[in-house]
């Protein structure tokens, strides 16, 4: 049987707070106690599920703190039932060993948010201050968790409905207008699982639908706090493209935003840990995802960015060349010793499907003699011979190539997605040469000199 929802108090009567940690141990619960109890909020605390449970028969507090992995009646069957006694009552999940799967299951069970250990104890604050301001309002913690809403700026996801600010710079001001485009956003929520290439930590997405006019932003698990997808807050380039804007980072963006770019999604939340996971190295999952998932059109402006005179940046042997075109379109020549040798592809990036048959299946791909240097710099933590192409003196070494070109249309598949960091698609030629994520970015950057100067 449900009891029925208390009112919060009000700023003026903070000390009525009342927040249940749950957690078997008694460090994490003493420095909680005490972090807590320093903020004037009263805290109470459980070692487990049972205790827990036997607490809120009595007293009923305004948000609970509940860990995942305890013995006995674990985090998830506890929520579960802390729900059948107050199904509005806010809870917070934390674990240092949960997957996106475990979050994602939890988010759905009803829990406001998701943090992990090692806590951050500020971001912690900011997430149950956030969580108890939403309670306050009245709002429903038992929503489904595709629901959206916009409401005086704010972006609400998920079952917390937590309001989330994001930055619409992408529509702010659209100078160079090339070729209107029709504004789209995902038609439902989505969840991909998988391993970070560099990272090796197991990791996922959760692609949420935004309104029209909001652009593509990331959103960390433990840190809600969105970071554009915009050249401005690329934080590295190195063997991958990392945006980061205060406490959330996210890294290995390029293939996700290749295919988002070739479907035209304009608005979209991704929420993921620290690294989009590397699938099977390629864009053709995220395709299959967007295909299953569909893709629904949103009205308001968008442009595509006309270049209106040629750009480049490099030398004779690496560069990247812009010129203007009525079309996207990417040449791009690799020249490796053997066994790769030269290739060179050409790609008119028109309708999606002729980049999930051309671009898409391209997988990332190094080198035998690469891969010792490259886990001593912490990188290529998670790679897998199902996950990427790895060369040896005489080829491939871990199966068939999917295009005896392979490795230069991933090169294009990268390129196509470190370009769409200004959240409108380029209009132009593009000529490349030997380039990376760097050169990706330093002509983005030179591109978006001249959408301010404009």
């Amino acid at each position: 049987m449900s009891h029925t929802a208390e009112t919060l108090p009000t700023d003026e009567s903070l000390n009525d707070i009342s927040v249940l940690v749950v957690d078997d141990e008694p460090s994490i619960r003493k420095t909680l106690e005490g972090v807590l109890a320093d903020e004037g909020y009263k805290c109470s605390c459980a070692s487990s599920g049972t205790q827990a449970l036997e607490h809120l028969r009595e007293h009923r507090p305004h948000l609970v703190l509940l860990d995942i992995w305890m013995p006995g009646l674990d985090g998830l069957e506890t929520l579960e039932q802390i729900h059948e006694i107050y199904p509005e009552l806010p809870v917070i999940m934390i674990s240092g060993h949960a997957t996106i799967a475990t979050a994602v299951k939890a988010t759905k069970m009803g829990a406001s948010e998701f943090i992990e250990k090692p806590l951050d104890l500020d971001a912690m604050l900011e997430t149950i201050r956030r969580v108890l301001d939403g309670a306050a309002r009245g709002l429903d913690d038992t929503q489904e968790e595709e629901t959206l809403e916009e409401e005086s700026g704010a972006l609400s996801i998920g079952t917390t409905q937590t309001p989330l600010q994001v930055e619409p710079i992408v529509f702010q001001d659209q100078k160079l207008r090339g070729k209107p485009l029709q504004q789209r956003t995902i038609a439902h929520s989505s969840i991909l699982y998988g391993q970070g290439l560099h990272s090796g930590k197991k990791s996922g997405l959760m692609l949420e639908p935004l309104p029209a006019n909001s652009g593509i932003h990331f959103v960390g698990v433990s840190h809600p706090s969105p970071v554009p997808a915009h050249v401005d807050f690329v934080e590295s380039t190195g063997f991958a493209t990392t945006l980061k804007l205060g406490q959330t980072q996210v890294a290995t963006i390029e293939h996700l935003m290749s295919a988002l770019c070739a479907y035209g999604i304009s608005n979209l939340l991704i929420k993921c840990n620290d690294e989009v996971p590397v699938l099977d190295g390629s864009a053709l999952e995220v395709c299959r995802l967007l295909d299953e998932t569909g893709v629904e059109e949103q009205a308001g402006e968008w442009y595509a960015i006309k270049i209106e005179e040629p750009i480049r940046v490099g030398d004779d042997k690496e560069f990247i060349l812009i010129e203007p075109a009525e079309e996207l379109s990417i040449s791009y020549r690799l020249s490796y010793p053997e066994p790769l040798g030269v290739q060179e592809f050409s790609f008119i990036l028109g309708d999606k499907e002729e980049y999930q048959r051309e671009i898409a299946p391209a997988r990332t791909f190094g080198f035998l003699k690469d891969i010792e240097y490259l886990q001593q710099q912490g990188l290529a933590q998670g790679g897998r011979f199902d996950n990427f192409v790895l060369y040896g003196p005489e080829g491939s070494i871990n199966g068939d190539l999917r295009f005896e070109d392979e490795a230069v249309r991933h090169k294009i598949l990268d390129a196509i997605g470190d370009l769409y960091l200004l959240g409108r698609p380029i209009q132009g030629k593009i000529t490349a040469s030997m380039t990376g994520h760097s050169d990706n970015i330093d002509i983005l950057r030179v591109v978006r000199d001249l959408l301010e100067q404009a």
